[in-house]
C-alpha cells in the first residue's frame, strides 16, 4: 500500500493493539470520574452507556462521510483508498480490520477536548469511558464478522449486514456495531429492494 517501509508497518495492526491500549485508558479515565464523582454510581453507569451509544453515532457518521468520502482526484482516490477503501479491496486482511493506533489517537485528541466542553469536568470521564468501549466493541464486532461463523442470532445478523454493505449494498447499511442508525436514516437498503419490486 505504501512505498515506504516504515509506512507500510504502521497501516498494519494486530487485532490485540486497540485493546491493550484502549482498556486501561478507559479504566483510567472512569476511576477518575468516579474518583471526582459528583455523580451517584446510577448516574455515572448512565453517562458511560450514553457514551457506548454516541459511539454508534460517531461510527455511522465516520463510516457514511468520511470513509465513503469520493473526491474526484488522484489525491482524493488516493485519501480514500488509504482511509477504507484498501478494507473493500481486501475484507478479510485480518491486519487492516482494526483501527491503527494513530487514527484512533488523532481522533481522540479531536473529540476529547469536544466531549468535556459539552458535558464539563464531571460527567466527561465517565461518558469518555463508555465512548472507549463502544469503539472497542466496534473495532471487535468487526473483526468477528470477517473472520467468524456468528452462532447466535445477533452476530449473524451483524454479519449478514456487514457482508450486503460490502458485496451488494454498498451505499447503505453503515453501521457495524449497532443497525441503530440505518434504521433511523433510512440506510437499511431494504427500502431500495421494495422499490425496485414495485
Amino acid at each position: 500500500m505504501f512505498k515506504s517501509q516504515w509506512l507500510e508497518r504502521l497501516s498494519h495492526v494486530h487485532p490485540i493493539v486497540p485493546l491493550l491500549i484502549w482498556v486501561p485508558i478507559s479504566l483510567f479515565v472512569l476511576a477518575m470520574g468516579i474518583e471526582h464523582a459528583v455523580l451517584s454510581p446510577l448516574e455515572l453507569a448512565a453517562w458511560a452507556a450514553t457514551g457506548v451509544l454516541s459511539w454508534t453515532l460517531v461510527e455511522y457518521v465516520l463510516h457514511r462521510y468520511v470513509f465513503h468520502l469520493q473526491i474526484d482526484s488522484h489525491w482524493g482516490r488516493r485519501f480514500h483508498f488509504l482511509l477504507h477503501g484498501v478494507h473493500h479491496d481486501d475484507p478479510n486482511d485480518p491486519s487492516r480490520l482494526v483501527m491503527p493506533p494513530a487514527a484512533s489517537f488523532i481522533l481522540a485528541l479531536i473529540l476529547i477536548p469536544i466531549f468535556r466542553l459539552i458535558f464539563g469536568p464531571e460527567i466527561y470521564l465517565p461518558f469518555l469511558a463508555g465512548f472507549i468501549w463502544g469503539y472497542l466493541a466496534y473495532d471487535y464486532i468487526h473483526f468477528a464478522v470477517h473472520h467468524f461463523t456468528p452462532r447466535t442470532p445477533v452476530g449473524k445478523f451483524l454479519k449478514q449486514s456487514h457482508m450486503l454493505h460490502h458485496f451488494t449494498e454498498v451505499e447503505s447499511r453503515w453501521g457495524v456495531s449497532s443497525p441503530l442508525w440505518d434504521y433511523v436514516f433510512g440506510t437499511t437498503g431494504r427500502s431500495k429492494k421494495k422499490k425496485r419490486s414495485d
